[in-house]
């Protein structure tokens, strides 16, 4: 019988997408199939000149597919297919890593002066669902921390029944300083990961997101106006003044 007749095609693909040539893939698989054997009877069962198996051997043997049994003549022995898969994840891991620490090495310097030579963004955003939009943005991509402050806060906003999932799927952290009262601070006060306190006067405010981005809301003629930005040193403004604030606000039951 030859090598793969009784395999599916699908597993003779997959074991040349590991790296095994037409070659290689036929006398492993005769291997696995048959048992031990020796280079002469492996050559004419896995249908592989006799000129090229000892060749073919030796390079599974050298990647780990196959071990070679004493005597004379020697015998062939596939090792585990379970075995072989485990020592090729290790194999590949080991390589990914080396490849990645040199590719950081050397690429990682030229992407950090690129970097700091960015010019960041700064947008003005008006309108309520504007304003409403770029705060689910920035929601969307806080990983640590989001810090408020407004003096009313509004529902489009810090919604209580969006940000409840939102803070316990990412774990983050949200604090709010604020001067408003009533059932909406309540609700908001109960939702883990989230502190209130609260501050009068209370002037403007914004929403800081992991200390990195900044909005500023503002008012302009009636209209709700934001001003958006990434530029490192606003936003640790924004940051180092929030907790400020932080720090004189009170604390209520």
């Amino acid at each position: 019988m030859k090598s793969g007749a009784m395999l599916p095609e699908k597993t003779l693909r997959l074991l040349k997408d590991l790296g095994l040539t037409e070659y290689e893939t036929r006398t492993y698989t005769a291997l696995v199939s048959g048992g031990p054997s020796t280079a002469g009877d492996l050559g004419e069962t896995a249908n592989v000149p006799y000129s090229r198996i000892y060749d073919i051997l030796s390079r599974l043997e050298r990647r780990g597919w196959v071990e070679v049994q004493s005597g004379r003549p020697a015998r062939y022995k596939a090792k585990p297919p379970a075995e072989v898969i485990r020592l090729l994840r290790i194999e590949q891991e080991q390589r990914l890593k080396e490849t990645g620490e040199e590719i950081v090495k050397e690429l990682e310097p030229l992407y950090e002066q690129k970097a700091e030579a960015r010019r960041p963004d700064i947008w003005v955003i008006r309108g309520d669902r504007n304003l409403g939009g770029k705060v689910g943005e920035m929601l969307a991509r806080a990983r640590v921390e989001v810090l408020v402050s407004l003096p009313v806060l509004p529902r489009e906003f810090l919604e209580p029944s969006a940000i409840s999932p939102l803070l316990a799927a990412k774990n983050l952290t949200l604090r709010v300083i604020t001067s408003e009262k009533g059932k909406h601070i309540n609700e908001l006060k109960a939702i883990p990961n989230l502190e209130v306190r609260f501050r009068k006067p209370l002037f403007g405010g914004g929403v800081i997101v992991d200390g990195n981005e900044v909005l500023l809301l503002l008012a302009s003629a009636g209209e709700k106006l934001g001003v958006w930005s990434d530029e490192v040193g606003l936003a640790k403004y924004a940051n180092e003044y929030f907790e400020y604030l932080w720090r004189d606000s009170k604390v209520r039951s």
